[in-house]
């Protein structure tokens, strides 16, 4: 009996956590895939809004890439929580990682269509979207 009381609690605070997540949008047929060389060219130096889509909700901000310090800093707002970003970045291969605090590291591929970049996730899932300010 208790078993079945934890399970269907359990069935339903990850019906709950998923019917509450937003999801990310699909990437564009017409996006196209960066190079390493690209990825530096585009982020190196300059600034993005950005849209993140995690398991948590969504988070927005600004952040400012320096390839030549390996740094990341910003800022973010995801509901009530805001704060700093301040972390690193490197690349790996043909994709671009980042660590931000206690955060794992995240190594997505570039994507760009139009003047709008998408991180996309190893398993294809767009995980943000980010447009140069």
């Amino acid at each position: 009996m208790m078993r079945n009381l934890l399970g269907a609690g359990l069935a339903l605070a990850v019906s709950t956590a998923t019917a509450l997540a937003v999801q990310a949008p699909p990437l564009p047929a017409a996006a196209k895939k960066l190079s390493p060389q690209a990825i530096v060219k585009l982020y190196d130096g300059r600034t993005f809004s950005f849209t993140t889509y995690t398991f948590f909700g969504v988070a927005t901000g600004t952040v400012t890439y320096d390839f030549k310090t390996k740094t990341n800093h910003g800022s973010y707002a995801m509901g009530s929580h805001h704060g700093a970003i301040d972390g690193v970045i490197r690349l790996s291969g043909d994709k671009f990682c980042y660590k931000v605090k206690l955060d794992s590291e995240h190594c997505d591929f570039v994507y760009m269509a139009g003047g709008t970049i998408y991180d996309v996730d190893p398993g294809g899932t767009v995980r943000s979207v980010n447009v140069p300010q």
